[in-house]
């Protein structure tokens, strides 16, 4: 008999219309023996491709990827989201997050390239208008580097606010400065390898997962986070893969001992140890996604779910004492999942 979890539920983001065949938010259940079940639409929404709940988690919030994008905080009430606020945000916003306090949503542009700090009340509700910071610069690859493309934000330990740049080969660093958000600085990554996703490490060290190189980047901060020092890199996949390989997410494991990325095309999650107190990662085993084109992972304790996003497959995975994911049970079929996270 598998272990048995207590009772928990995820919200799961799609793409929809003619991005995907979603129709919104949905709602799953994970049942004892940790797969999930029992899909259902908790609201109808464009595209809401990537999701964050506020820390009181009764606030969820969504993107509305395209072209005049926006961002949308809905109530949670048996299951179900009632939208309680919108705002504008710039063209294809794909990430977004809440600042440990609740007080600010950070919201990654990814067409327009800018970023923006969405203020919430206590409740979790918008309040005022966004800030916005433009982005800049571009990077050697024409076809996805023209321009800037941010992509995703997380946040370090003394407040500051980190974000990736894929089209100019940067992470940024903000602060928030009476409660505005402020750029104090900016890290310049090796030339053409587009950064996506990133994590903070217990240790400080941050971890950027790279789409366009397939590589994971360690950086250690200097000045409070406003400058990072590249200290170490290593590949994305733990073998060598065919073609192309592009890195879609990046989370931490069992308290940081482990590191876990997603690779479309290769179509793996691998689990990546960590080493030197965190200055260094060794990719150490790939793990077929269960499906075709896995974006998201949530990493759950001794649980991993999966977002195949072309396949329309959420797939759950047990993880072993050494770091290393199984897949357990019957995937659950989702139109064009691309975000999981617990509810």
């Amino acid at each position: 008999m598998g272990a048995r979890v207590d009772e928990r539920f995820f919200w799961v983001g799609t793409y929809t219309g003619e991005a995907g065949a979603g129709e919104g938010v949905y709602w799953v259940r994970q049942t004892p023996d940790g797969t999930l079940a029992d899909l259902e639409l908790a609201v109808e929404a464009v595209s809401p491709s990537y999701l964050a709940v506020h820390p009181g988690g009764d606030v969820v919030y969504t993107v509305r990827e395209e072209e005049a994008g926006g961002v949308l905080a809905y109530a949670v009430a048996d299951g179900r989201l009632r939208e309680i606020g919108r705002r504008a945000a710039g063209s294809l916003p794909c990430h977004v997050s809440v600042s440990p306090g609740g007080g600010h949503l950070i919201v990654a542009d990814y067409g327009s390239g800018t970023v923006r700090s969405v203020p919430l009340d206590p409740n979790g509700g918008f309040v005022g208008e966004p800030d916005v910071v433009e982005g800049h610069g571009g990077g050697p690859r024409e076809d996805r580097q023209e321009g800037p493309h941010a992509h995703a934000g997380a946040h370090a330990p003394d407040g500051t606010v980190l974000t990736t740049d894929l089209g100019a080969d940067l992470v940024r660093s903000f602060r928030f400065e009476a409660g505005r958000l402020r750029p104090v600085g900016e890290t310049a990554l090796p030339p053409g390898c587009g950064p996506r996703h990133l994590a903070v490490h217990p240790s400080g060290h941050v971890y950027v997962l790279t789409e366009l190189a397939a590589t994971v980047l360690v950086l250690r901060p200097a000045d409070g986070y406003a400058r990072l020092d590249q200290i170490a890199e290593s590949p994305a996949t733990a073998d060598p893969v065919a073609g192309d390989t592009l890195g879609a997410a990046i989370k931490l494991g069992d308290g940081g001992r482990y590191v876990y990325t997603s690779a479309r095309g290769a179509d793996v999650v691998t689990t990546h140890r960590v080493l030197d107190e965190g200055a260094a990662l060794a990719p150490v085993a790939d793990t077929g996604s269960g499906g075709d084109w896995p974006r998201d992972l949530h990493v759950d304790g001794e649980w991993m779910h999966v977002a195949n996003e072309r396949s329309d497959l959420l797939v759950t995975f047990r993880i072993s004492a050494d770091g290393i994911p199984a897949a357990v049970g019957t995937p659950l079929e989702v139109p064009s999942p691309v975000c999981v996270v617990p509810a």
